[in-house]
């Protein structure tokens, strides 16, 4: 172990840092007291995030980032935020374009077609969904603000940082390319068989079966809620509840598929038979050589699953932002 000395201090170990027990409660507190206080706008910011992106999965992501950021802004804040809604479509909308840079596709030739003057503007607010990546963020944010939400000039120009001018500019290109969209290319897909294989050991309540199909390292996100790292973090947290802590419901696993990637589709049914089987929760993964290497779980994500209730034309059950 490499020492530092702190000048007119003592020797200190690297790596000797605890994030105690008593730390770790208290900030998962406050996080947890600062999204009930933003709960009732986050579906119209889901919204907004659902709009921006086109994608389903990519716009709870965008949920996420832009609620981990408002919060770390608001421990940097001093002021009260009276007008909750526009502050966080402001942070998705900065987080939105900083995902774009940092991932930002090849680009492909826009051909110059405006849209006719006697387009249908439901139509244009719906194309939004199909829009291309190749869009610019700036164009993309003031059309949504603007053809979806209605917000005033004067109000996108302020969540952009920009000038009612530049607004009017992006809303005019970004029409302009409406119908020059291309699709988005499409995502890498999980080896079927190994999630053909998990569902078949979540249903079996197969807790070994399921760590054996497992990555060293994999990692597992209950959106929101829960990080895990490892096997014995998911035995003992995440699947200890499912399969223990939860015995007066009883959980069925199959695979399903949206927009061609297969996922894992959890039903769930009182033991007593008091209510009907639903869809509780949808998992994606990320599969590596044949083992899992990422779960991602939507159980507390009551918009995306009411989304994907449609999709799929099943019934749902949600169980709201957190436990």
């Amino acid at each position: 172990m490499q020492l530092r000395i702190p000048k007119g201090g003592q020797p200190v170990e690297y790596g000797m840092t605890v994030l105690d027990n008593d730390l770790m409660q208290g900030v998962r507190a406050a996080r947890n007291a600062f999204f009930e206080r933003v709960d009732p706008v986050r579906p119209e910011l889901h919204r907004y995030c659902r709009r921006l992106t086109g994608d389903i999965w990519e716009a709870e992501d965008l949920v996420q980032e832009t609620l981990t950021r408002a919060f770390s802004r608001a421990a940097d804040s001093f002021d009260r935020i009276d007008r909750v809604l526009p502050w966080l479509v402001r942070i998705a909308t900065n987080a939105y374009i900083d995902s774009w840079r940092r991932s930002r596709p090849t680009p492909a030739e826009m051909p110059e077609m405006a849209a006719p003057d006697t387009a249908d503007p439901l139509e244009v607010r719906d194309a939004l969904t199909e829009l291309a990546t190749q869009l610019a963020p700036q164009e993309r944010a003031a059309i949504v603000l603007k053809d979806v939400f209605d917000y005033p000039l004067a109000d996108i120009a302020r969540t952009l940082g920009t000038t009612v001018g530049a607004v009017k500019a992006a809303l005019h290109r970004g029409r302009e390319r409406l119908d020059g969209r291309t699709p988005a290319r499409p995502r890498p897909k999980p080896d079927r068989a190994v999630i053909e294989a998990l569902a078949a050991a979540f249903s079996a309540y197969d807790v070994e079966g399921i760590v054996a199909l497992l990555l060293d390292g994999a990692e597992s996100v209950l959106i929101g809620v829960v990080h895990e790292e490892g096997a014995d973090a998911m035995r003992n947290g995440s699947l200890h509840h499912m399969f223990v802590v939860e015995s007066d419901v009883r959980y069925r696993a199959e695979v399903g598929e949206l927009d061609g990637e297969p996922l894992v589709l959890m039903w769930q049914a009182p033991v007593d038979g008091s209510l009907p089987e639903a869809l509780v929760e949808v998992m994606r993964l990320e599969t590596t050589d044949g083992l899992v290497s990422r779960m991602r779980w939507y159980y507390h994500c009551p918009e995306t699953l009411a989304e994907l209730g449609k999709r799929l034309a099943a019934p749902i059950r949600d169980h709201g932002y957190r436990f």
